[in-house]
């Protein structure tokens, strides 16, 4: 049965070796997307051409995808693997940082912390699993959450980081008036608060198992399609098995791999109410 279990580990890693090492056009043009929008956004708010409410709305589901290109530049697939785009990452990952107000610096160290310690003590996101277990719960896991990103490692770079944030959301609300903050603020953390949810909170619950293969979950849509308004995060058990694979290949590996991960009885649930999927799913 090991033998068996290290055959399904070996091919698995074989598939996954096709689906990434590439240059990641697909986030090259989601970051370039969200640079040139977002400012587009506060530009016509500010000149009073989008109402507030829509304003919100748009600033919320950009900051939630600024993380995912930032996410990507974590773990080196945006340049692939060749070592000499390296820099794209970086600069990549710098360029998303200010948009969801996470330094890069401190955030490279704080995720891969959380792959090494998936649901232990260690993990420093654990606590993100008492989100939900009262509304005093939920403040303290937010300024958690907040506290850790910006701290994990504070340095020169960090700091740098956490001003260049702060500074240019002080001069758009001095060039569009002090009626501008509850919208930049409503708009960077309903961004936030999704990212945490759909990415932290919600692939690891119910954050009892830490083992490879079970310490994160697939969640599938009643409809397929669906999985792409959270760029296929639902899927989010493909990259913490396989963290080199971009995630617009996680639905494409999960097709492969997914007789192997119901042998390793990875969970696969319904993504509304978490119940277990028994049949396969295509």
């Amino acid at each position: 049965m090991e033998n068996f279990h290290k055959k399904l580990d070996k091919n698995a890693l074989a598939i996954s070796k096709k689906y990434s090492g590439k240059i990641a056009i697909t986030t090259i043009i989601l970051a370039l997307l969200v640079v040139l929008i977002y400012p587009t956004v506060l530009f016509l708010f500010a000149n009073k051409f989008l109402p507030p409410l829509m304003t919100i709305f748009f600033l919320m589901g950009l900051t939630f995808a600024s993380y995912i290109p930032m996410h990507e530049a974590v773990h080196g697939n945006i340049g692939g693997n060749n070592s000499k785009l390296k820099w794209l990452d970086k600069l990549i990952g710098y360029t998303m940082a200010p948009i969801i107000a996470i330094p890069f610096t401190s955030h490279q160290k704080e995720h891969f912390t959380h792959h090494k310690n998936t649901n232990k003590d260690d993990d420093p996101d654990v606590h993100i699993k008492n989100l939900f277990r009262s509304p005093k719960d939920f403040y303290k896991s937010t300024i958690q959450v907040i506290k850790t990103q910006n701290t994990f490692v504070m340095n020169s770079y960090t700091r740098a980081e956490i001003m260049l944030s702060i500074g240019w959301r002080i001069s758009f609300v001095v060039y569009a008036g002090f009626t501008s903050i509850p919208v930049i603020f409503l708009g960077w953390f309903s961004g936030a608060f999704l990212t945490i949810y759909l990415l932290s909170y919600l692939p690891h619950k119910p954050y009892k198992n830490s083992e490879r293969w079970k310490d994160t979950n697939i969640q599938l849509f009643p409809i397929q399609w669906f999985e792409n308004f959270i760029f296929k995060q639902n899927l989010h058990a493909i990259h913490h098995l396989f963290p080199r694979v971009p995630f617009y290949n996680y639905r494409k590996v999960f097709e492969k791999i997914e007789p192997s991960m119901r042998i390793k009885k990875t969970p696969i649930v319904r993504i509304f109410d978490h119940k277990p999927i028994k049949n396969i799913i295509r």
